[in-house]
């Protein structure tokens, strides 16, 4: 008989990619890709995950599941972090749906690293979804639209991040530019 699998990481101050590497060792890929799932779609009861929280949010899940219930204290976008972020490290493609959910959550955050599972996944669906979060009030949320158009942006979304290039924001423009010459090589196209 096996023994149980551990409630919390080895590390639980390790680096997210190494919390997440340790999870898919002890639960496997798809129960940390269904977690993930669950938890950026809001899973309202995280106790009830095959991987426990501190998988994905180490130390600082400890922490908050120490100090009580998240939503009662309006926390609770930080496991639609934590699962979005998760999904960087460990991927099986059902997991598109809940990154575009991901894309359109109330909490910036979670639009941001949303955007960034986008750009690493090479997630095509999503460009016109990336839309509104150029124009989001948070420049953190516009650097990482950017990027993830210059990934996966058609020629349709480089006026999108032509309006950005003199963005209040220097990550902003910066961001904006590179994506542009990202477009630009990829589908040799001028804007």
């Amino acid at each position: 008989m096996s023994a149980p699998a551990p409630r919390q990481p080895v590390d639980i101050y390790g680096h997210p990619r190494d919390l997440v590497r340790e999870a898919v060792r002890t639960f496997g890929t798809d129960a940390v890709v269904d977690s993930s799932v669950r938890l950026l779609e809001g899973a309202a009861d995280v106790a009830e995950l095959p991987v426990p929280l501190t998988y994905f949010g180490g130390a600082h899940a400890a922490a908050e599941l120490r100090r009580g219930s998240l939503r009662e204290r309006q926390q609770d976008h930080w496991p639609r972090i934590w699962g979005a972020r998760a999904l960087r490290y460990a991927w099986v493609d059902h997991a598109e749906a809940a990154v575009m959910t991901g894309l359109r959550d109330p909490a910036w955050r979670v639009q941001e690293m949303s955007a960034k599972v986008v750009a690493l996944r090479e997630l095509g669906s999503a460009a016109d979804q990336l839309g509104p979060l150029v124009g989001s009030e948070v420049p953190r949320v516009r650097v990482a639209a950017c990027r993830a158009l210059g990934v996966v942006g058609e020629f349709e979304h480089a006026k999108l991040l032509l309006g950005l290039t003199d963005d209040d924001s220097v990550a902003v423009q910066i961001a904006a530019e590179a994506a542009l010459r990202r477009l630009r090589l990829r589908l040799d196209r001028d804007f």
